[in-house]
């Protein structure tokens, strides 16, 4: 068991050190730093809620989706994004493979 979580603290640190997490933690001390970007973001987080109590109004929809673009438009948020999607994408394919190992063991045919 000592060698399973040794190996397990390895591939997070190496997920940790990647480049793209490293931007991500950078980024996103940029942005917290950005009463724009809070804002922003503070806006579509209470226009969500609102749809969501509005049972799906189209008009809210709408607004949600404008509020969105905008923020999609700052370089910095958008740099994230991809920075984030990158990090997500390796985390899916250490999930996946651990799904893959497990199910091959469990299943194996003596």
């Amino acid at each position: 068991m000592e060698k399973l979580n040794k190996a397990l603290e390895e591939l997070i640190a190496v997920l940790k050190n990647s480049v793209e997490y490293q931007n991500c933690i950078k980024i996103r001390e940029q942005m917290n730093q950005s009463s724009d970007i809070k804002n922003k973001i503070q806006k579509i987080k209470d226009c969500q809620k609102k749809y969501i109590r509005s049972q799906y109004d189209e008009s809210v929809y709408e607004e949600l989706c404008f509020l969105e673009r905008e923020l999609n438009e700052i370089p910095i948020y958008h740099v994230y994004l991809e920075n984030l999607e990158k990090v997500n994408e390796k985390i899916d394919y250490i999930r996946d493979s651990f799904n893959q190992y497990f199910y091959d063991l469990l299943n194996k045919k003596n």
